[in-house]
């Protein structure tokens, strides 16, 4: 008896420790498989934080940057930051994505009104890299690196003003608009909805502005007199004609006319929503219009001085979060735990 109890004890302690070795050879196999297992990707970001805003420069020549210059503006696009970083989202319009209604011969006459009118993509995210880096549609970038600038609060105001952009930042998460190029004379557009409706939308500022206003924010609104609406639509009209003409070429022997109507529609769809209008009815009426809405510069203090020497913002302390202007870094995206590759990030 004694000696069977013994073999038992024996069979049991054999038994245990070939278990503890199993169990000893799992651990070394699972870490041993952590230390070799794939790098993992650390995505490109910016120096933002969550409810920041994006600035960004045009290129004079271009349409929208001709255009804002006349108010003293510098500042063509804008966004903001909706984590870490990593992501800006942002309200934009591919012209180039248009349909052109044409004629018998192919030669365009129109822009389809109701794409003109309800731009697309809208509101959407972008991972910075692509914001940055990757070229839309109509063959650029949506953001540009240098001379670009972030908008956030003062050091001073950083704690008690965060969780506010924050919370502005989770609104414009929420909220899908299309791009209203009407936008421009009449900012009030944009409703809390999560999804499209034809004529609800805004333009790049407008759709930051009111980000804020859904976070219980209201920012202040610039008003442009009719003078500068005026100048405003005459070198829009301008630029738009000349891009028609430079795409058509000798097409327009056959459509004498096609630069002026669409120049013409785009014009009267900036001045009075009239998407479906080719014709020369905004000359009439613009010299009346006052705009209500705000450029990307129109967000800053109406202390600070822009590149252009101007003080186009309109913002105090008391209407805006935003009183501190940085430089936009860029860190470009790197692998962590690949020893093949170098995984420092790089600036910009």
């Amino acid at each position: 008896m004694l000696f069977s109890v013994r073999l038992k004890n024996n069979i049991k302690e054999v038994w245990m420790k070939s278990i503890f070795k199993i169990a000893c050879i799992i651990i070394v196999v699972f870490f041993a498989g952590a230390l070799v297992s794939e790098p993992v990707w650390v995505p490109a970001k910016i120096n933002g934080q969550k409810g920041d805003i994006v600035l960004s420069p045009g290129t004079p020549g271009e349409m929208i940057s001709d255009l804002i210059a006349i108010i003293g503006c510098y500042w063509s696009h804008s966004g903001m930051v909706i984590d870490n970083g990593e992501t800006i989202r942002h309200n934009t319009m591919y012209m180039s994505e248009i349909e052109q209604l044409k004629d018998g011969c192919g030669i365009p006459y129109m822009l389809d009104p109701d794409g003109l009118s309800n731009g697309l993509p809208g509101i959407l995210s972008q991972d910075v890299d692509t914001a940055y880096n990757g070229e839309n549609p109509d063959g650029g970038t949506n953001f540009t690196l240098a001379g670009g600038v972030l908008l956030m609060p003062t050091d001073a105001n950083e704690a008690a003003y965060r969780q506010y952009l924050e919370l502005a930042a989770d609104k414009l998460i929420y909220v899908v608009g299309y791009y209203r190029v009407n936008a421009y004379a009449d900012m009030f557009q944009l409703e809390y909805l999560n999804y499209l409706v034809k004529g609800v939308g805004n333009h790049c500022s407008g759709t930051c502005w009111y980000a804020n206003y859904f976070a219980g924010k209201e920012m202040n609104v610039a008003t442009i007199p009719p003078y500068l609406v005026d100048q405003c639509a005459n070198s829009l009209y301008e630029s738009v004609k000349q891009e028609v003409e430079d795409q058509v070429g000798c097409g327009a022997i056959f459509a004498p006319d096609v630069a002026e109507d669409i120049a013409n529609q785009v014009t009267n769809t900036f001045g009075f929503d009239r998407s479906d209008d080719t014709s020369d009815y905004w000359r009439s009426y613009v010299g009346t219009l006052t705009a209500h809405a705000n450029a990307p510069d129109h967000l800053l203090l109406n202390s600070f001085t822009n590149p252009l020497g101007q003080n186009p913002g309109i913002q105090t302390e008391d209407s805006s979060y935003y009183g501190k202007v940085v430089p936009v870094e860029y860190t470009d995206g790197y692998y962590v735990g690949d020893d093949d590759d170098d995984d420092s990030g790089g600036c910009g």
